[in-house]
């Protein structure tokens, strides 16, 4: 079993990886991130992750077994997880890609302790029902404190009764001790 930290991020979320990431050491555990973005605009989002974090980014088209580094989909695809270790890009069926409610619900059926559900700041709903789902697992949910755009996450924290709410600090500590282990 390898720990997994799986983020949901939209307004916002760009400067929010940015600092979460400054973490100066390489990671050893998959990040599996749905990022809301324009298509076209994919691998401009994963030149300035690489760019900032030195970590490995990969753009997934299919099925993906996870190892450490970033995931993020292609443009105009939701990312999900096939089963525990095992990622895919599918065609997205929202209005926003990617989804970040169908990247938590993919892990419905076999989360356990070894994932972490990072929720960020952003506009809109995307992630609540998705955690509401996870929540009833027992999941490991964590939930941006004093988003700059806290629309997403007060949607969430109003929905749910059981979360963790860290600052951007937090949330870094908190990757930083998934990654030593």
């Amino acid at each position: 079993m390898i720990k997994k930290i799986v983020i949901g991020a939209s307004a916002g979320g760009p400067n929010t990886l940015k600092k979460i990431f400054d973490i100066k050491e390489e990671l050893k555990i998959p990040v599996v991130l749905a990022m809301h973005n324009l298509s076209s605009q994919v691998e401009n989002f994963k030149d300035f992750i690489e760019d900032f974090t030195k970590q490995k980014v990969y753009i997934i088209n299919n099925i993906t077994s996870l190892n450490a580094g970033i995931y993020i989909p292609e443009g105009g695809k939701d990312i999900i997880f096939v089963n525990e270790n095992t990622i895919s890009a599918v065609d997205s069926q929202d209005i926003i890609a990617p989804s970040i409610n169908h990247l938590f619900k993919s892990c419905e059926s076999f989360v356990n302790d070894d994932f972490y559900f990072i929720l960020l700041g952003g506009l809109g709903q995307d992630g609540t029902n998705g955690l509401k789902v996870l929540e009833k697992k027992n999941a490991n949910i964590y939930i941006q404190k004093r988003a700059k755009f806290p629309y997403m996450t007060n949607a969430a924290m109003r929905s749910l009764k059981r979360y963790n709410k860290l600052d951007i600090e937090g949330i870094k500590n908190l990757i930083l001790k998934i990654n030593r282990g």
